[in-house]
């Protein structure tokens, strides 16, 4: 038994048909120069990644014009590193489709600069269905107007530096009043600092901002 968003053919597509489909997403048009189209699953769960393959293969014998390629890597925190290098060294006529957990996406969303996000594409796992792959395929000059339906909001702007530090000390343990004495700031400023990195990130409370934050510091990177 196993969940109908991890099998094969057509029951791959189901995770999208409760209204949600790919049709009502708006599309920004781009320069017709993408020649290659780079996968990258981020999963240990083997059913997925078969899954994927098998959707790859046969769009890949249906695309003949594009160059598509694959790889893979286990979930892991670790992994968000190869992916950060991939991404940053990708060619400039290839489209880089990052699939992996929202967790793993928001570990991105912290670590990439907003400068190396054009041509790449993040979907969350529970989020991808043949239907979508197969837009891609067939549309690989297009990329979403509306990224934030599709992906976390923490693919859509990398976070400031003194951002960075903030979450940096929240997941050590500091008071925002130790944080706002380290950094010369007063404690508003801090707690504005957090709801800002709450909303780029895409977490709704103080609770989902730490289980992101010890994704990003090192812990595994589940859901």
């Amino acid at each position: 038994m196993y969940d109908s968003r991890y099998g094969f053919g057509d029951k791959f597509g189901s995770v999208m048909d409760d209204g949600c489909g790919v049709s009502e997403y708006d599309f920004d048009y781009h320069s017709e120069d993408i020649t290659e189209i780079s996968f990258h699953i981020s999963s240990n769960n083997s059913y997925f990644l078969q899954g994927i393959r098998c959707n790859l293969l046969k769009l890949q014998q249906q695309h003949g014009h594009t160059a598509f390629e694959h790889s893979i890597s286990d979930g892991s925190a670790r992994s968000a590193l190869l992916i950060s290098e991939m991404i940053r060294e990708k060619k400039s006529r290839t489209l880089m489709v990052v699939i992996a957990s929202t967790a793993l996406l928001n570990i991105l969303s912290l670590s990439i600069e907003q400068r190396y996000r054009d041509r790449v594409v993040f979907i969350a796992a529970n989020e991808c269905s043949h239907a979508l792959l197969k837009q891609i395929a067939d549309s690989p000059n297009t990329t979403w107007a509306k990224r934030d339906k599709f992906i976390p909001k923490g693919t859509l702007a990398a976070l400031s530096n003194r951002e960075k530090r903030i979450c940096y000390y929240l997941f050590r343990g500091y008071t925002p009043k130790m944080i706002g004495a380290i950094l010369g700031i007063n404690i508003k400023t801090v707690s504005s600092h957090r709801v800002s990195v709450m909303k780029k990130i895409g977490c709704t409370n103080k609770i989902g901002l730490y289980k992101t934050l010890r994704v990003y510091y090192g812990t595994s990177v589940e859901g």
